[in-house]
């Protein structure tokens, strides 16, 4: 009997010693984030036109993002323009589109989700002649505009002038 408890143990250590740690870890696959930044670099409300710019190092296709100048007010960025709208680095796209000159607020949204304060989702935001525009607390909280109360001062065009992480009123003229 002292035999079997010997050899029983000695198998038993066996297979315990034999055992890796290699199971004992979880591979979770994660997203890596996209380092595409789509930015509303000009808005000139005398001509009606829009530029989008890629300020990231990746290249992304923006035919599906969507500008809304406010509630019923929407158009797919693909529908606005005959260029490309696969944009490398640096590289713009120009859109047509129906601007109130004296006072508004135009965003750019990935998707339509136009009630999102998701920053993955309201991409930009910029407002222009008058506080309190459509969508601007959206744009506060999702990180893409500074205050409700603030506007670019000055006429059209309206340039951007920031880096891909500047976002509100101070990064215009």
């Amino acid at each position: 009997m002292k035999m079997k408890k010997t050899i029983f143990m000695v198998l038993v250590c066996g297979l315990i010693a034999s055992c890796s740690n290699d199971d004992d870890t979880t591979t979770t696959e994660t997203e890596v984030a996209s380092s595409s930044v789509i930015r509303i670099t000009e808005v000139n409300t005398e001509t009606d036109q829009v530029t989008l710019t890629n300020l990231g190092d990746e290249t992304k296709n923006v035919g599906s993002y969507w500008l809304c100048l406010g509630p019923g007010t929407y158009v797919q960025v693909s529908d606005a323009t005959s260029e490309s709208t696969n944009l490398s680095l640096n590289q713009s796209v120009t859109l047509s589109y129906d601007i109130n000159p004296t006072a508004d607020g135009l965003s750019l949204f990935s998707e339509n989700s136009f009630g999102s304060t998701d920053p993955d989702i309201l991409i930009d935001y910029v407002q222009w002649g008058a506080s309190n525009q459509a969508r601007v607390d959206q744009a506060v909280t999702a990180g893409r505009w500074d205050n409700s109360n603030n506007i670019i001062e000055g006429s059209s065009p309206f340039s951007f002038n920031g880096t891909a992480t500047n976002f509100g009123s101070t990064f215009w003229n």
